[in-house]
């Protein structure tokens, strides 16, 4: 990530909390497009931000730049040196119109998710899984919650530890009962939360319900300007790009089997030999197809 992209997203970032809710759309959008920030006019930005063109104009301004086209030219500098990467490729593809062959659209997508991987473990600094690891071991009772796309991700943390973590708890708010599971969460607990923009509502509530009462959370999500980022004991940031209409998982995927994995080096001896009597049960119970033994 070159030293130019560095600073402007870290402008937006330090000064988003102090803009009106208007220009915080237009900043959330430059934050999360910066490609589209370079290559589209303020008048193409603005309609597919849903502002007035004078509205970006104000955010420049208000970011410090002179002119919006002065602030367009930052994310114009970040992109330039890199025309042969896959990002420069994702855009054309994008904003082409024709009909796209479905060899070039699935390598579009393998090198995208490449990427997506190698931001998201680039964003998290040294010791930051054991840290969440050691917070996770350490907690009373357990909480994950990741609703609507984000749910596989939560669901692959809750199945993946429920050997170490059998009272863990995953929020799904069945029946209208999810304002009664997050009042259970005290301030000895950990809650684990997944969520990109657009943000679930009630995993947002389930953040705050448990910072209001002391508990440590752990939040993976895509920003740092994210309303799961403020309140995070520890902070995952998952790149999330993709040629598809939908965020690509992939990168949060790979962030929260690198916590489980951390989990299991933090635990030790205890992580193995609980595996070992689960791997055992489950051979002698036929869970797992053997050719040639009968269904039981």
């Amino acid at each position: 990530m070159s030293e130019t992209q560095i600073d402007i997203l870290k402008v937006i970032e330090a000064r988003f909390d102090g803009l009106s809710p208007q220009l915080r759309v237009a900043a959330r959008f430059a934050l999360d497009s910066p490609d589209r920030m370079a290559v589209h006019s303020m008048r193409e930005v603005a309609s597919q931000v849903n502002v007035l063109p004078a509205t970006m104009g104000r955010l420049a301004i208000r970011l410090g730049f002179n002119s919006y086209t002065e602030f367009r030219n930052r994310f114009r500098d970040r992109i330039l040196p890199e025309t042969g990467t896959y990002a420069a490729r994702a855009r054309r593809l994008q904003m082409r119109n024709s009909a796209t062959v479905s060899s070039v659209f699935l390598k579009e997508m393998a090198e995208t998710d490449t990427d997506n991987i190698e931001r998201s473990f680039s964003q998290s600094e040294e010791g930051a899984f054991q840290a969440a690891a050691g917070s996770l071991i350490e907690a009373e009772k357990i909480y994950v919650v990741g609703l609507r796309k984000c749910f596989p991700v939560a669901y692959f943390f809750h199945y993946a530890t429920r050997l170490f973590f059998p009272t863990a708890q995953l929020l799904e708010g069945k029946a209208g009962l999810f304002g009664e599971e997050i009042s259970a969460i005290g301030s000895k607990d950990v809650l684990l939360a997944v969520a990109f923009d657009p943000y679930t509502k009630e995993t947002v509530q389930a953040v705050n319900a448990a910072h209001h009462v002391g508990a440590k959370v752990i939040s993976l999500t895509d920003s740092n300007v994210s309303p799961l980022a403020e309140r995070a004991t520890h902070l995952f940031l998952a790149a999330n790009r993709s040629p598809s209409f939908y965020r690509s998982l992939v990168g949060a995927m790979a962030l929260a089997q690198a916590l489980v994995a951390a989990v299991v080096n933090e635990l030790g001896p205890v992580a193995v030999q609980k595996l070992e009597v689960s791997e055992l049960n489950l051979r002698k119970s036929y869970t797992y197809w053997n050719k040639g033994k009968q269904d039981q």
